[in-house]
């Protein structure tokens, strides 16, 4: 289930800022058990997930523990 580091992964960002025409941010999906690299192109430079799937999910995760929080 979980996800490796790849190295195309990392050259696939490196060559998205070189042939961009202004400074582009990279970064590291912070979901659980994903180790993607991003190019960061939103415009106040917060991006923190690969995709929209393990944003989801740390959506979700983060509900889910409020909604249990409020049930104590």
């Amino acid at each position: 289930m979980g996800r490796t580091f790849e190295p195309r992964h990392a050259q696939a960002g490196g060559k998205a800022v070189r042939e961009g025409d202004r400074f582009a941010r990279i970064g590291t999906c912070t979901g659980g058990h994903c180790a993607d690299v991003y190019v960061d192109q939103s415009p106040g430079g917060r991006r923190r997930f690969c995709s929209v799937t393990y944003q989801n999910r740390a959506r979700v995760a983060a509900f889910r523990s409020r909604w249990a929080a409020a049930a104590d």
